[in-house]
């Protein structure tokens, strides 16, 4: 819809090709800029309402689960909070920053400043660090957790292991 209306309904307002052109030209950032916020907005759209649902369904299963396993006299374990959400801020820190990355970037080449590539640059170097350590860190709170539940500690090591 919005394309459409970029393309054909703004050059037909526009008296000349020439200044078609011109409009293009000097307003081709912001298009851009409107052009990929209503495609945020339409994938918003489209993903939250499914990832809903499958929340709901994944609750509606546990419940089940839940039920089936008091029907018969067992008890489940709770879920592991603490593990779920490392894995969560593994995964979310490292999206959320290339999105905001990017969209440094697209204002970057809208406005088409005199540093674009030393302030691109250090968006993406700051996006990959900050991505880079979410990723180490949940990884390394996820096994410490693992070890946890099992039951295994670091404190049982011998003074020198070749010893043994």
């Amino acid at each position: 819809m919005i394309t459409w209306l970029l393309v054909w309904v703004i050059p037909v307002l526009l008296t000349s090709e020439q200044s078609a052109m011109d409009f293009f030209e000097k307003s081709s950032g912001e298009m851009t800029i409107i052009l990929l916020g209503a495609l945020v907005v339409l994938t918003l759209l489209i993903l939250v309402p499914q990832l809903l649902r499958a929340h709901q369904r994944a609750l509606e299963m546990q419940h089940a689960e839940h039920m089936k396993a008091l029907e018969q006299g067992q008890s489940l374990p709770p879920p592991d909070v603490r593990s779920r959400a490392a894995g969560r801020t593994a995964a979310l820190v490292p999206m959320v920053s290339i999105c905001a990355a990017g969209a440094v970037t697209c204002f970057l080449a809208a406005y088409k400043p005199d540093q674009l590539f030393s302030v691109a640059l250090t968006a993406w170097a700051v996006a990959g660090v900050a991505s880079l350590a979410a990723i180490t860190g949940g990884v390394a709170l996820m096994g410490r957790l693992a070890q946890l539940q099992v039951g295994e500690t670091n404190e049982e090591l011998p003074e020198n292991p070749l010893e043994k």
